[in-house]
């Protein structure tokens, strides 16, 4: 292994256990305390007294540039526009499974009760490392079979700070069908993690979920000046090669001028007023 290889692991390794989101503000200042009083013991006094000042420093002119360049420079991920998002066609219908009469939502979320105060959601947590493994194993198996099981993606992890003792982890997927849905939850990873969960592995885990059908016609969305978000940043398989590989296709498409919700439901002889 070569040192750059090593590194790029180690660091790899690193952001896996360690999140921002896995601790709380209190923790932050407390581990920035910790750094000032050992920067304050081994290194001279001017120059442990300049790291903050310097830091805070950067932070102001960071923030005054990105607020000079609102929409251009700081947010790379921002879609300018009003966008909505529908399914595109299939290029071979015949070869590509089209099949669908609604939008499926699984929201699957975990949460670590454990009494461990500067703890969480990290996956330091007794089991925590194990079960965001399986997590990590479910949504690559789902990947793998986007056209077996419909699957249209899902959101990066969420964390809900509503919850003021141990923030949970949610995910939000997305799917063509609930027989997909449902052969996913029979599927190997799945059930390693349930079958695991009811054998007590994981002590400290809390698991829940909930699922939403929208019947064809019954949902619709829209993004103004938004980074692609949620079903807006589902894929969907167009094109099945002979290599076993498959073509992807976006679900974002501007938004037709004066449409209403009725209409990005397809129901445009509903209502009138704009959305």
């Amino acid at each position: 292994m070569t040192f750059s290889s090593f590194i790029s692991t180690t660091r790899h390794i690193i952001n896996e256990i360690f999140e921002p989101q896995d601790f709380s503000l209190s923790t932050w200042m407390t581990f920035g305390a910790i750094l000032l009083l050992l920067s304050q013991a081994y290194l001279p006094s001017n120059v442990s007294n300049a790291l903050p000042l310097l830091y805070l420093a950067y932070r102001v002119i960071k923030m005054v540039f990105d607020s000079l360049r609102l929409h251009t420079g700081s947010y790379t991920t921002l879609k300018r526009g009003r966008w909505s998002a529908a399914l595109p066609e299939p290029e071979n219908p015949e070869e590509v499974n089209s099949g669908m009469d609604g939008v499926v939502m699984f929201v699957l979320g975990a949460r670590i009760n454990q009494s461990v105060a500067i703890f969480h959601r990290c996956k330091l947590s007794p089991g925590a490392f194990q079960m965001d493994d399986v997590f990590q194993k479910m949504w690559q198996e789902a990947e793998k079979n986007r056209i077996k099981w419909g699957y249209l993606g899902r959101t990066a992890t969420l964390v809900d700070h509503s919850d003021s003792e141990r923030p949970p982890t949610i995910w939000l997927s997305y799917w063509k069908g609930l027989k997909g849905l449902q052969e996913f939850s029979a599927s190997a990873a799945h059930r390693l993690g349930q079958n695991n969960y009811h054998a007590n592995k994981y002590p400290y885990m809390g698991i829940m979920h909930e699922t939403f059908y929208s019947p064809k016609g019954c949902w619709e969305t829209i993004y103004g000046d938004f980074p692609a978000w949620g079903f807006g940043n589902a894929q969907t398989v167009v094109e099945e090669g002979s290599d076993g590989g498959v073509k992807l296709a976006g679900t974002l498409q501007p938004n037709i001028t004066g449409s209403t919700m009725f209409r990005r439901m397809g129901r445009e002889k509903l209502g009138s007023m704009k959305t």
